[in-house]
């Protein structure tokens, strides 16, 4: 997503990304991986279990999840990966957009 930032914004998106863990930890993260969106930390993972998207012992760490939700607060796609890796592509998450 941070590589096709400009193509979202230009789609009138705006890319929130949520952390699962303490403030420290994620400081440290953007200090070597600097986003041009906000992140935001959730360590009690208030967000997280409310969309469902916790770890499982078939994940190495947090499961991946995207979430596409319009205007009205309604979720429009969603994507929740069991590893990593796993996460919907740019070019997939931009048609959906381009659908609303």
């Amino acid at each position: 997503m941070r590589d096709d930032y400009e193509r979202f914004t230009d789609m009138g998106a705006e890319i929130l990304a949520i952390a699962p863990e303490s403030m420290s930890a994620s400081e440290k993260f953007l200090g070597s991986n600097p986003l041009p969106y906000p992140l935001l930390v959730d360590d009690r993972h208030t967000v997280f279990d409310a969309y469902d998207v916790a770890s499982t012992m078939m994940s190495l760490g947090q499961r991946p999840a995207l979430f596409v939700v319009d205007a009205d607060g309604v979720v429009r796609f969603d994507m929740i990966g069991t590893q990593q890796w796993q996460t919907a592509p740019n070019a997939e998450v931009l048609a959906v957009l381009q659908s609303l």
